[in-house]
């Protein structure tokens, strides 16, 4: 409830507490833009799509996720993200994740989706989730976290 109050404020209220940078609507939307095509880069491509996904990071970004959560980790910088999303690539395989809805906030994106292919080894890829990416002032993102369930995401043969 905090939260949508929050929102709610930040939505009606044009005042902008002292030190804060809000960044445009418009622009939020172009970032999260650039990473769902990243993304899609990757995923349509080879590892070494890798690096233009990861160059929208901040050097000191965190990134978590349900199955990291379930370890007790979360990554931090620039090179755990690579690996990262190395591993992304290389598990999932032949995947594309469709976005199908986004929210924007003053400096964060929400981005609910659902990706759908095929693994190396052949079997049927398909969970949905969502996720948040916060991003600094500079425009890159802060922190990324990854909404999911993980039993979705047990890949399972064809049968």
């Amino acid at each position: 409830m905090a939260n949508e109050l929050l929102w709610l404020r930040n939505v009606w209220d044009t005042s902008t507490p002292k030190g804060l940078i809000i960044m445009e609507q418009a622009q939020i939307i172009s970032k999260a833009k650039e990473f769902t095509d990243a993304l899609h880069t990757l995923e349509k491509g080879t590892l070494d799509d890798v690096g233009q996904l990861v160059g929208l990071y901040a050097s000191d970004a965190t990134l978590a996720n349900s199955a990291l959560d379930n370890k007790g980790q979360e990554l931090n910088g620039r090179d755990q993200i690579l690996q990262f999303w190395t591993q992304y690539k290389e598990t999932l395989g032949d995947v594309f994740s469709n976005f199908h809805h986004i929210t924007v906030s003053e400096d964060s994106a929400g981005l609910f989706w659902t990706t759908e292919g095929t693994n190396p080894g052949g079997d049927k890829v398909h969970y949905h989730g969502s996720t948040l990416l916060v991003f600094n002032p500079e425009g890159t993102i802060q922190f990324f976290r990854g909404y999911y369930d993980t039993r979705e995401l047990t890949l399972k043969p064809e049968h």
